[in-house]
């Protein structure tokens, strides 16, 4: 038996840490003293969240086929990290602004935060080309090369990750990239 699930609920759980971890410290004053800081850490914890989901469901649709009903929804998961990033950057920016009083360019150049944007940029590209318009216009083949680049994303958020604390880095993706082998090799044994 697979699992299914409605896009209603599927929409909510997607909306669900936003509620939790973003607006309601948000509006009940409790984001303590550093609230941009806060929100930053949750927004890139949320955005880690999904795009770790997002990248495992293929893999894990293989091997547990119960899972396969959310493999349908991939595209509106991928959608969701997008958003979660850009609350992500966009808490960076305003608690650089509030900390400096404006954002310097060469703040761009630090090995964390230009990573970080990369892989915002990637998954922008990715956002824009996520509807049905994109796969008709550009050709099956093509989109899914343009697709492929979530790998490139997901590299960039291991080292935007790692350079903030490498154990914690280890933790959300050795298992995802051990499940993403095991993908790998199932394909070549069939």
């Amino acid at each position: 038996m697979m699992i299914k699930i409605k896009k209603k609920l599927l929409y909510t759980l997607l909306i669900l840490p936003a509620l939790i971890f973003l607006l309601f410290p948000t509006l009940f004053d409790l984001l303590g003293p550093r609230p941009w800081k806060t929100l930053l850490v949750n927004g890139g914890y949320c955005t880690l969240s999904f795009l770790i989901l997002s990248l495992a469901l293929a893999p894990l649709s293989k091997h547990f086929p119960k899972l396969k009903g959310l493999y349908p929804h991939r595209r509106a998961i991928g959608v969701t990290v997008f958003f979660y990033a850009s609350f992500h950057l966009l808490s960076v920016l305003m608690k650089t602004y509030e900390k400096k009083g404006e954002i310097p360019l060469d703040y761009f150049l630090r090995p964390v935060v230009y990573t970080g944007l990369g892989a915002f940029l990637i998954l922008l590209l990715l956002t824009l080309t996520s509807n049905n318009w994109s796969v008709r216009t550009l050709g099956y083949s093509n989109w899914k090369g343009i697709h492929r680049f979530v790998y490139g994303a997901e590299l960039l958020v291991f080292i935007h990750l790692a350079l903030q604390s490498l154990p914690l880095a280890l933790s959300f993706f050795v298992p995802l990239v051990f499940l993403q082998l095991l993908r790998i090799k199932y394909r070549r044994e069939f």
